[in-house]
């Protein structure tokens, strides 16, 4: 990666780095959170706290996702909402738990959602090796099976069904996502910028075109220096279910912080032992896009809950952040001040028929 400029004072630098590490200390001395499941499959029957599942229509295609409702959720006070995006093999549910998403709804009043994607080939069952569930980023060719699906119509059903069913803040909507869920939310930052106040992604890059006079949108975007799968200098990376050459990380960004309207020179530039960040000045509407860098740091959801034998497949971690509570400490500094029309009052799209 290109060099960074030089550190003034370690002893200033309490941008990104001081919240990730005081983040990391609150969420370890909380205790578990024990949540309500619900016991049917309809958000609609249900009560609003705890956790439901469901399905929608949408692109041809019947979808799934889950629900973690606070206890806040049973008044009437319009609560903040976050789209929690699965990376490849991964599933809603799984998500909330591994990466903590369904703790910090509790523990901040947060109505986190958490869908699950399709397979890579939609019409088979999904396997974790050989058919893994997936997003269209953008990053798959144009002719597979799955890039024909229109996971954008999903994604606009959704906020328009979860939103009719809960205390949404129409202001307070954000995405967040890891590994092919991640390079989703930067697609959904590019294509859906009015409907969501920040993005945040973890070991994701874009694949689509920056959003280039769109509404910029504030993006934090983490890495791990030892990602085998997205190694942040570029090269070749081997998953189970294809090969793929990775671009540089950096410049990457960069690209990107244009398409935001940002200036890609005299970005600031924080350290605390091994953890780093990039942050580039703000962009239209003064929206900003910042780089967290974790040295000997894997693939893996930073702070979240390991697997037995992850090592060998995504590389190493670290405890040096609690990347949920990071990204939430993020989120919560960033509201919409103009939602995108008709979110919370029109009903969804459904086509009637066929796959797109």
């Amino acid at each position: 990666m290109t060099a960074p400029p030089p550190i003034r004072d370690r002893a200033r630098s309490l941008g990104l780095i001081a919240l990730a590490l005081l983040a990391l200390a609150a969420r370890r001395a909380e205790g578990p959170v024990v949540s309500a499941r619900a016991s049917t499959a309809s958000v609609r029957s249900v009560a609003r706290i705890g956790r439901s599942s469901s399905t929608i229509e949408a692109g041809g295609r019947r979808w799934s996702y889950v629900v973690h409702a606070p206890r806040q959720a049973g008044g009437d006070r319009p609560l903040p909402m976050v789209l929690a995006l699965h990376g490849s093999s991964g599933s809603g549910e799984g998500f909330l738990d591994d990466a903590g998403w369904a703790e910090l709804a509790g523990r901040e009043g947060v109505i986190v959602v958490a869908p699950d994607g399709l397979p890579m080939r939609p019409d088979a069952a999904p396997n974790r090796a050989v058919n893994p569930r997936i997003w269209n980023s953008g990053q798959h060719p144009a002719d597979r099976p799955r890039s024909r699906v229109d996971d954008l119509a999903f994604f606009d059903a959704l906020l328009v069904e979860v939103a009719g069913a809960w205390p949404v803040d129409p202001n307070r909507i954000y995405v967040v996502g890891h590994s092919n869920g991640g390079a989703m939310a930067l697609r959904l930052a590019a294509e859906r910028s009015g409907s969501f106040a920040a993005v945040a992604s973890v070991a994701a890059l874009r694949y689509v075109d920056p959003p280039v006079g769109a509404r910029a949108v504030p993006i934090l975007a983490l890495f791990g220096g030892a990602d085998p799968l997205l190694p942040t200098e570029g090269g070749l990376s081997i998953l189970p279910w294809e090969v793929r050459r990775t671009p540089e990380v950096l410049p990457e960004l960069k690209r990107w912080a244009e398409g935001l309207g940002c200036p890609t020179h005299g970005f600031t530039f924080e350290h605390f032992d091994t953890v780093h960040s990039y942050t580039f000045p703000p962009g239209r509407g003064g929206a900003s896009l910042s780089m967290v860098l974790l040295d000997g740091h894997g693939h893996a959801w930073p702070g979240g809950r390991a697997r037995p034998g992850e090592a060998m497949l995504i590389g190493p971690r670290t405890d040096a952040v609690d990347a949920t509570a990071l990204i939430w400490d993020f989120f919560d500094r960033h509201r919409l001040d103009a939602p995108a029309p008709g979110l919370v009052d029109r009903p969804p799209e459904v086509p009637s028929s066929g796959p797109i």
